[in-house]
């Protein structure tokens, strides 16, 4: 990541640790991983038919984390993904962490507060990784009603949970014209990481980072720091990077190939 920039816009995906939640919720059954994480859909889903068998943050592990580093001009400075070449969650999860306490940018998500952070900060519990010490200040990362160090998307868009809107980052991002959901959704990605299709996780994790980018810059137009006029160009500067990105390292071919434009008219 470069040095120095303003703000960290980034998504991460997930796999279930199926380990960790056999030994936590069925240690005394005698079943395999697999059958414990089978049982543990089959309850969910009968219990709360209305969450898909959404599994509980504390059983996920970061498997990819698409990351922006964007300057205080909000203009995109790098497009990558984070980790090394194996792309393990420890490496993935360690470089989060380093870039957070080395650079202090402000974090910007989309419901980060309510999964992404958790999930990380639980990891740095297992992996004992040090965290600065602002990320735990009483106006620190963590609290809700504070964007010094951390902006949550959908805290900003939703009021901080006072108005639900059906659809979450693939409708912000569909009013401005950009791809949103495509052909991969969130609730494919266990079953593309059974089948090792890395790749394809990740190039839809820097989908979402891309459509986290735009949904920000809108909110930035809102409350005044940019023009719209300030936006289009950034827009249209993210466009020829997104270009760059797919002709170099083959990812963002499908996002650009469904990239459109804001259009005023219409609603």
């Amino acid at each position: 990541m470069p040095s120095p920039f303003r703000y960290l816009v980034y998504d991460i995906e997930s796999a279930i640790n199926k380990p960790l939640l056999n030994r936590v919720l069925y240690a005394s059954k005698g079943l395999t991983d697999e059958e414990a994480y089978q049982d543990h859909l089959k309850e969910l889903n009968e219990k709360e038919p209305e969450r898909n068998g959404f599994i509980n943050p504390a059983f996920h592990k970061p498997i990819a984390i698409a990351a922006l580093a964007v300057d205080a001009d909000f203009s995109i400075l790098r497009i990558g993904l984070l980790g090394n070449e194996s792309r393990e969650t420890p490496a993935i999860v360690e470089h989060f962490w380093k870039i957070y306490n080395d650079q202090q940018p402000t974090l910007v998500d989309f419901f980060g507060r309510g999964f992404d952070i958790r999930v990380l900060e639980l990891w740095a519990f297992m992996l004992g990784i040090r965290i600065d010490g602002r990320h735990f200040a009483q106006y620190g990362t963590r609290h809700k009603f504070s964007d010094k160090w951390h902006l949550d998307l959908h805290d900003f868009l939703t009021n901080f949970g006072a108005v639900r809107f059906k659809g979450g980052l693939n409708l912000f991002s569909k009013i401005l014209g950009k791809p949103g959901k495509m052909e991969t959704k969130g609730s494919m990605v266990q079953g593309l990481y059974e089948e090792g299709k890395i790749f394809e996780i990740e190039d839809y994790c820097l989908g979402d980072a891309m459509d986290t980018y735009f949904v920000f810059l809108r909110t930035r137009v809102m409350v005044g720091e940019i023009s719209l006029e300030r936006e289009r160009e950034l827009v249209e500067k993210a466009r020829s990077q997104i270009e760059e990105k797919a002709k170099s390292d083959g990812y963002l071919k499908l996002y650009l190939a469904n990239f459109g434009e804001w259009k005023r008219e219409g609603y």
